[in-house]
């Protein structure tokens, strides 16, 4: 394992962040959360390893006081820059490894990103990058092609060429007259997207950038992770970046997404599934009512229970699966103070039987099914006389194996499985159902 711990203390309004990741896991890092937490001053300390000058140039003079502090930890090796009163600034006394100068390749946004200073290199190498187009001095960059004719769902690509002068590749386009668009002529977000693919070719093992999508629209944000996760694992590099594009948190693994949250001056990260993110950030509207919850069968189920047993609700509602029963309620007391959603009265959180035991599971508004879950009572049941659902199949892995393998082989749908359950617990649903009819229909008001 190699791991590396970025300590930021006393670094304009963050009082205290780590970041600690594993980068011997290639693999997405996606930074979400409001303004003012703390990323765009992270990516600056990630891009300060290399670039020492990197907050002078970039941030505030005030950012610092004398506590200021980051500290980069790679295994045993340890770096860290601290006030220095001469410069106003950070620095660090003692020699940087090539290896750790190297570690980290990060990118800021418009004006201050690396990309901005190719704008001059390639105009400087114009008459080079003429002459080798016109002698045929070039190759054809088809992983760049594949990329871009990916993400932006054209072909106008398939004449790029790559040029090498003095050290450094340059790409343009070459069109049929022998004329090119050189990629500085590009629109923002192509040329933001060859010089991503350029660092990620790079020797750097962590890959940073703020705002990853400021310059694509919405079509190429959602086409972006899956080349992202596979150049990690080509290119065996870390890629963390911050976004604040649904889009683009909407095509990530539930191990890809984490929130930041500052309190107090304490920056948190912790990993978010894209629902819990979405409210934070965005919010609901249109809804009177909310049932927040951990997952699709659950919630899936819980409608089952409305439509059973609440047949004249009145408020419009709306079932959001949020992830872990932790989040669920979390989200929850966050809309308590900040009420993204809607009063505190209006949003309640049902979760799986299996979780009545917790600590948080007798709070207001937070209710349980009594069933451990959907899967684990369907598992229960499945070798009983009067179990509907027969399978030749004997051996599953757990409840959500055979739950999954129901499904997949047609033995019984999601709505025959709500069904069954339904009708086999309908006296313990008793409960769980009137809290729910209790919830979406306004209390009666009698008058003399």
């Amino acid at each position: 394992m190699t791991r590396l711990l970025v300590d930021l203390e006393s670094i304009q309004h963050v009082t205290s962040l780590t970041l600690d990741l594993d980068l011997s896991t290639p693999g997405l890092v996606c930074l979400v959360g409001r303004n003012g937490t703390g990323k765009t001053t992270l990516i600056r300390a990630l891009r300060n390893l290399a670039s020492a000058d990197t907050f002078v140039r970039t941030a505030t003079p005030y950012a610092f006081s004398r506590n200021s502090r980051i500290s980069y930890t790679l295994n045993t090796t340890r770096v860290e820059f601290t006030y220095d009163d001469k410069i106003r600034s950070l620095n660090c006394k003692e020699p940087i490894s090539v290896e750790m100068r190297n570690l980290i390749a990060a990118e800021l946004p418009m004006p201050h990103g690396m990309r901005f200073n190719y704008f001059k290199s390639a105009s400087e190498a114009d008459l080079d990058i003429r002459k080798a187009i016109a002698l045929g001095n070039h190759d054809y960059p088809k992983e760049l092609i594949s990329f871009l004719e990916a993400v932006y769902g054209s072909t106008r690509y398939s004449g790029m060429v790559a040029v090498d002068v003095k050290g450094k590749t340059y790409y343009a386009i070459v069109r049929d007259d022998g004329t090119y668009i050189r990629e500085d002529y590009l629109s923002s977000g192509e040329y933001f997207l060859i010089n991503l693919y350029r660092t990620i070719k790079g020797r750097a093992r962590l890959i940073a950038i703020d705002e990853i999508d400021i310059s694509l629209d919405s079509a190429a944000q959602a086409n972006l992770a899956d080349w992202l996760r596979a150049f990690c694992h080509r290119y065996e590099c870390k890629i963390l970046f911050t976004t604040h594009s649904l889009a683009l948190m909407r095509k990530l693994e539930a191990n890809e997404l984490f929130y930041v949250e500052e309190n107090e001056g304490v920056t948190s990260i912790v990993p978010t599934s894209f629902s819990y993110a979405k409210a934070r950030l965005f919010g609901f509207s249109g809804w009177d009512r909310y049932i927040l919850t951990e997952d699709e069968v659950l919630l899936g189920f819980i409608e089952a229970i409305i439509k059973t047993y609440c047949t004249n609700t009145f408020f419009r509602y709306k079932v959001i699966f949020i992830g872990g029963s932790t989040q669920v309620v979390g989200l929850m007391n966050h809309n308590k103070r900040e009420e993204f959603f809607t009063s505190p009265d209006r949003v309640i959180a049902v979760l799986d039987g299996d979780q009545k035991n917790e600590k948080f599971a007798g709070d207001p508004g937070v209710y349980t099914i009594p069933l451990d879950s959907v899967e684990k009572a369907l598992y229960a049941d499945m070798h009983n006389a009067d179990f509907p659902f027969k399978t030749s199949k004997q051996s599953f892995t757990g409840p959500k194996d055979f739950h999954n393998y129901l499904q997949e082989k047609k033995i019984a749908s999601q709505e025959q499985i709500f069904r069954y359950l339904i009708d086999r617990y309908d006296h313990s649903l008793q409960n769980i159902a009137g809290v729910l009819r209790r919830f979406l229909t306004p209390t009666s008001n009698t008058s003399a």
